[in-house]
């Protein structure tokens, strides 16, 4: 019969485990877009929740004699989502909607039509709790394609507006502890 030794238990999660309410985000916006400096500057305190991205390897499926053989196929990444917080300037909301005005004008239907006009790399990163980097993902190549609406309510007391961003992206460069690449 096994025991359960709670030092065993501690020693695994090493200087206490990684907390989820520990990271930051920065949001790094294309040259065209203008503010894209201060909200890059902002976005590192006003986006609230995020995530590391997801990754899967879906499969390559070959029939053979009536069964399916499943090979290693080619890694695909979710969609990756910001919460953000909004100030009363509307710095990074504002900067999102110049990007996504950028790829798809409002008034005119134009757009940049040159990938590298309208990409970005963004970084998210996880923190420990006294701030040192533990595990940092670029997510490259991004741009903007859900900007939430806002919701606005008079029984909203004591809160802050926040929306939602939701990304896609190219690939992902992933550095571990010390910096090293994965």
């Amino acid at each position: 019969m096994a025991t359960f030794d709670v030092s065993q238990f501690r020693a695994q999660l090493k200087n206490g485990g990684a907390r989820p309410n520990q990271f930051k985000v920065e949001l790094n916006f294309p040259t065209g877009v203008a503010g894209g400096t201060t909200a890059q500057r902002a976005s590192t305190f006003l986006v609230n929740v995020s995530e590391l991205p997801g990754q899967t390897i879906n499969p390559a499926i070959v029939l053979y004699r009536g069964r399916e053989v499943k090979f290693a196929g080619d890694r695909i990444y979710a969609p990756w989502t910001t919460t953000v917080l909004n100030d009363t300037q509307f710095t990074v909301r504002t900067a999102i909607e110049r990007w996504m005005n950028l790829m798809d004008d409002l008034q005119d239907k134009t757009g940049e039509i040159a990938p590298s006009a309208y990409l970005a790399d963004l970084t998210v990163t996880q923190l420990d709790r006294n701030g040192e980097e533990l595990k940092k993902y670029f997510v490259r190549d991004a741009f903007p394609v859900d900007l939430s609406g806002v919701p606005l309510d008079f029984g909203a007391n004591d809160q802050i507006s926040q929306f939602t961003c939701t990304w896609q992206f190219q690939d992902l460069v992933i550095a571990g502890n010390a910096g090293a690449v994965v």
